[in-house]
């Protein structure tokens, strides 16, 4: 039986965190050296703990109970606690327990620096991607960019809308765009913890790069245009709008790029 012990030191892949690394049985007569642990870290302004647990063969309902009053001491003062690196069998328990209402069990340290980054520092995880400007590429899109916001939280409805934004932007794109495989179709997508950031840029034709050229795509874009329901573009372009939160349309140069941003639905 390994013998209970609570090491405490810096994060060694982020300096904002602090690993708590416990070691045997959280029986209930460990609950008040629990506590010290955390209580001295937050005397010591470190908000943010990770509790690594991977050499931890019980835990107790009264340790259960001290873990979560420490997080919610934490989460008021601004911080956190994360949980890291239970077996199999002890995580069981505390989701049987109703832990798993509380905490988001995380696999490694590692992980744990992640969830971190993403809930705090916010700024994003992107993705660019630059393709030939052919619609044969466009499902291979629209189901790559629906699939990274799923993982990433969202839900499947969110991640149905951002698949057809997706869809109809690149479509648009290429049908009144330059189709020359010089000039790729590029999409941008950043994804934050409550909102996504999309963009599509496409390459005019020469014909389209005419001040009154320009000013057409943009009243058809933004709307400013009028359309029937028989026009399969104009459809599009309205039910981007409708789906979308922010939506807007820049030229530079010899380029179209659409922006849209679409809120997490809470």
């Amino acid at each position: 039986m390994r013998p209970f012990k609570i090491l405490r030191e810096k994060c060694s892949l982020h300096d904002s965190l602090t690993v708590l690394k416990f070691a045997g049985s959280l029986d209930a007569e460990r609950v008040p050296a629990i506590g010290d642990q955390i209580s001295l870290s937050m005397e010591q302004n470190q908000m943010f703990l990770l509790a690594e647990m991977s050499e931890v063969t019980f835990i107790s309902s009264p340790a259960l109970g001290e873990l979560m009053g420490c997080k919610k001491r934490l989460v008021e003062k601004g911080g956190n606690l994360y949980i890291v690196g239970l077996s199999t069998e002890n995580r069981n328990k505390l989701r049987l327990m109703g832990a798993g209402k509380i905490f988001e069990f995380l696999p490694t340290v590692g992980s744990a620096v992640r969830k971190y980054i993403w809930e705090n520092e916010n700024n994003g995880d992107e993705i660019r991607l630059r393709v030939p400007p052919i619609l044969s590429v466009v499902p291979e899109l629209r189901t790559l960019f629906s699939s990274i916001v799923t993982m990433r939280g969202f839900s499947k409805r969110d991640s149905f809308r951002v698949e057809a934004i997706v869809d109809e932007l690149c479509n648009n794109a290429i049908e009144y765009g330059c189709h020359s495989g010089e000039r790729p179709l590029e999409i941008g997508c950043r994804v934050f913890q409550y909102h996504v950031e999309l963009s599509v840029t496409n390459a005019r034709l020469a014909a389209q790069r005419e001040p009154a050229a320009i000013e057409g795509i943009r009243s058809r874009i933004l709307g400013n245009a009028p359309f029937t329901l028989n026009e399969k573009r104009g459809r599009g372009v309205e039910l981007v709008r409708m789906l979308s939160n922010e939506f807007q349309v820049e030229f530079p140069e010899d380029r179209t790029i659409v922006r849209v941003i679409k809120k997490k639905e809470v």
